[in-house]
């Protein structure tokens, strides 16, 4: 036998033609899995308006969710830290070694615009959470500890000029083929584009024509990919409406229904917003309707009350209130079967008298959660909160692990996660519209938001009503931290609408500005022997 130890082989020699430069490519785009799972996701949603920590409502204190003190070494900061950095060294690396190749010119332009929009992207999520950061361009072949941050301007200059240059190389698609569907396009490298403008268009160091761009730049996007006309193509998974390649996607992270194809990440958006159901009486199997869910992040009162009657968004297939039973039983005198409603969280409160009646009319109900209780533990069989969740992200294709409950596994998913739609693009214009003072303009396409979701057409539109409709909307998708941050209403809604964050404030102006940065992580100022340095109002920063 012939015998070749590939393990001994160095990245030289096996990186030498365009099939190992294409895996290259192929590897930057896998570590934006990761990067939109588990801990990462914390920093996007948590000390928001719209979502809020589960469990009991008490004194224990949760500083990235109620901005109480958040440790640098939390996990969630370290994580987003090095996932988005992943990104980065994987582009580095593919456009480093890309240039050491012979390669088609027409193949190496285009995916060197991909990957300059995806380490644009990378970068845009560092320099809005942590303010400026160390710039990498090029491919680091050996060990290196010492890191200078960069200005928080210099950051946006050099994601402005990887946008640009993505976008004026003629490399991008304008639409993608059905075997490319997941790649970066020109709608992608714009929307970013533009969403970089508006940003920076609130910035001490704004160009003058930030917001122009941006317009421009959306209008754009806004004729790539045409929003759909029904809600159901995009989320719509138990009917079979869902199209995961519909036109209103700019951008996803692809997933596949063989799991041998998904080891860099699951996709857990089914499992993130639901309260652990598996606790209790009728879902204890772990397994469908909704496996071993994570109860991470809870939709908070006044989100889930702000829909009105009729709204495609808040119907029982998106948004639950009737808490079903996945193994037939009997708890509390209540017996079930397979479908049948165990639990109800009414919108308003029920009366004693009322949940009595209710139960008696609903047999099968052991459970009526008030809106009060959502922080309530209750004793049925395991103490645990429950509430009404948000299930857009339903996953039929959810099958691995089932079998293994004893060793609390959590079935991986199968389903795409969004990262950019023509709905954000619409909203994101409509605020840059708000803000160049076209009022109007900022209304229609709210309003078209609103219609395609069956809610009534308004009158007017203030910020306050874009960031509204925006929350309903995009709810487990856009970085809502980064757009509460944007537009200056952070502490304000987050304040107003999170009961976590007024049991430890006494108004939004006693939360301190230094929490408009998350800290740099100290596990990275620690290996760059403190050449990093940490930002101010943290532990270890030198004020």
């Amino acid at each position: 036998m012939d015998e070749v130890n590939y393990s001994a082989e160095s990245s030289e020699e096996y990186i030498k033609d365009e099939t190992q430069y294409e895996e290259l490519v192929s590897a930057a785009y896998m570590r934006l899995r990761p990067l939109i799972s588990s801990t990462t996701t914390d920093l996007m949603w948590y000390g928001t308006d719209i979502y809020s920590r589960t469990g009991e409502m008490n004194d224990a204190q949760m500083g990235i969710d109620d901005y109480s003190y958040i440790n640098t070494s939390d996990a969630s900061v370290y994580d987003f830290w090095c996932k988005n950095y992943d990104v980065i060294t994987q582009v580095n690396t593919a456009i480093t070694r890309g240039g050491t190749l012979d390669l088609n010119e027409g193949i190496q332009a285009k995916r060197t615009a991909e990957l300059l929009a995806l380490r644009a992207y990378a970068y845009f999520n560092l320099v809005e959470t942590y303010g400026g950061v160390p710039l990498l361009l090029l491919e680091i072949t050996e060990p290196t500890f010492s890191f200078t941050r960069a200005s928080e301007e210099d950051v946006y200059k050099q994601i402005v000029s990887d946008l640009e240059t993505a976008i004026q190389s003629n490399g991008l698609a304008t639409a993608l083929a059905a075997d490319d569907f997941g790649r970066v396009d020109l709608g992608m490298a714009k929307h970013l584009l533009g969403k970089v403008l508006l940003t920076r268009s609130y910035k001490s160091f704004a160009q003058s024509d930030d917001l122009s761009r941006a317009i421009t730049y959306f209008k754009d996007v806004i004729a790539l990919h045409p929003m759909v006309n029904n809600w159901d193509i995009l989320f719509d998974t138990q009917t079979g409406a869902y199209q995961y390649n519909n036109s209103e996607v700019i951008f996803s992270v692809r997933y596949s229904s063989n799991q041998l194809y998904n080891s860099e990440g699951s996709s857990g958006l089914y499992q993130h917003f639901l309260p652990a159901l598996f606790m209790f009486p009728g879902n204890t199997h772990r397994g469908a309707p909704y496996w071993r869910t994570d109860n991470s992040y809870r939709a908070g009162e006044d989100y889930l009350n702000s829909f009105e009657d009729g709204d495609i968004r808040s119907g029982e297939k998106y948004l639950v209130r009737e808490i079903k039973a996945g193994t037939s039983g009997s708890t509390d005198g209540h017996t079930y079967g397979v479908g049948d409603v165990i639990i109800y969280c009414p919108k308003d409160e029920m009366t004693e008298a009322e949940i009595s009646q209710y139960k008696a009319a609903n047999p099968s109900v052991y459970l009526v959660v008030n809106p009060d209780e959502y922080n309530t533990l209750f004793s049925i069989l395991n103490q645990n909160v429950c509430y009404p969740f948000v299930y857009k992200f339903y996953d039929p294709g959810v099958v691995e692990f089932t079998d293994r409950v004893t060793e609390y596994s959590d079935p991986r998913g199968t389903r795409d996660i969004y990262i950019f739609r023509t709905a954000e693009t619409k909203l994101l214009l409509a605020e840059a519209y708000l803000k160049n003072s076209e009022p109007s303009k900022a209304l229609d396409e709210v309003n078209d938001i609103r219609r395609r979701a069956n809610a009534s057409t308004l009158s007017s539109v203030d910020l306050d009503v874009i960031l509204d409709e925006s929350g309903r909307e995009l709810f487990g998708e856009a970085n809502r931290w980064m757009d509460l941050k944007r537009t200056g209403k952070l502490f304000e809604r987050a304040y107003k609408y999170n009961k976590f964050v007024q049991r430890h404030h006494n108004s939004a102006a006693d939360i301190a500005d230094y929490f408009l940065l998350r800290p740099i992580p100290q596990t990275e100022i620690d290996r760059s022997n403190e050449t990093l340095t940490q930002n101010p109002g943290y532990a270890g920063a030198i004020e």
